[in-house]
């Protein structure tokens, strides 16, 4: 395969990335808004338009397998960038799934008692969006410092997650018959939770394909 032809397939097998993590970050910042409102109708746009966000993982797989396969032979640093797009679109694979999730909870609580939220619910959700985000900028941009960053927001999750889970417990003691709603705002929190690991893991993944350097931001 010609260089030159090589180089614009790595710029298709990059777009498709883009264009995925933009999917993604729109279910997800959808799905965190439609909790003020318990909005339903969002809730099955976000589940219906999952599957695009898995087509896009199976082309870049696809496009990934034929570079690997054809590509002889690949420099060090091309190769980083190809097993790096990989990864990433796995990772946005499973925080789509996420969104899918939680909208799937929303639509099951139609009809239901809706809870109080509290403002760090919100505040938690929005901030894990903001790590899905930046984390996808550092990689477009290589940008290693961004990337860093990402470690003291994983760490401001983990104190929201923290807080959260022990204002539904003493919800659940206080309101019994709200307990299947209350699980679900729970198991909610603990998806804010693992959208924000997700980000960090595409952080440590931008600093190696810079620096070729393995580094842990959530140990």
């Amino acid at each position: 395969m010609a260089r030159t032809r090589y180089d614009h397939i790595v710029e298709e097998l990059r777009d498709d990335l883009l264009r995925m993590g933009s999917l993604v970050e729109e279910a997800l910042s959808r799905v965190i808004n439609s909790l003020n409102t318990w909005n339903v109708t969002t809730a099955g746009w976000i589940i219906r338009d999952d599957a695009r966000i898995d087509e896009l993982q199976y082309t870049i797989e696809d496009r990934v397998t034929m570079i690997l396969g054809t590509q002889q032979p690949v420099v060090a640093s091309d190769l980083r960038l190809v097993l790096t797009v990989g990864f990433i679109a796995s990772e946005l694979e499973r925080v789509g799934d996420y969104a899918a999730a939680i909208a799937r909870r929303v639509r099951r609580a139609e009809g239901q008692a809706n809870v109080s939220l509290p403002a760090e619910f919100q505040d938690m959700g929005t901030l894990a969006c903001q790590m899905l985000h930046n984390s996808l900028e550092a990689f477009l941009h290589q940008d290693q410092d961004l990337a860093h960053e990402l470690k003291a927001a994983d760490e401001r999750v983990d104190a929201y997650e923290e807080q959260l889970r022990t204002y539904f417990f003493d919800m659940m003691r206080a309101n019994p018959p709200q307990i299947e709603t209350i699980s679900d705002l729970l198991d909610m929190v603990h998806v804010f939770e693992r959208v924000a690991d997700r980000a960090t893991n595409i952080g440590e993944r931008v600093i190696y394909l810079v620096t070729n350097r393995i580094e842990e931001l959530n140990p």
